[in-house]
């Protein structure tokens, strides 16, 4: 079966944007987890906010691969 240039548009941009969901899901779990072993209150701030970032980022992530479906 032949799909049309938009068809294949739409799963490759499914397959970027869910990619780089998963990549960004583990990446916020890392920071959370240094966070959590991370004894200087700068470092724990530093990885709290980069978390709290990556979590935005998957947000946004999400919206876009509703969007897409």
């Amino acid at each position: 079966m032949q799909h049309s240039q938009s068809e294949i548009k739409k799963i490759l941009d499914q397959g970027m944007i869910t990619r780089s969901l998963l990549e960004s899901e583990v990446s916020m779990r890392k920071c959370e987890m240094y966070c959590d072993i991370a004894q200087d209150k700068e470092v724990k701030a530093f990885f709290k906010d980069q978390a709290s970032a990556l979590s935005g980022l998957c947000d946004f992530l999400k919206q876009r691969l509703v969007q897409i479906m």
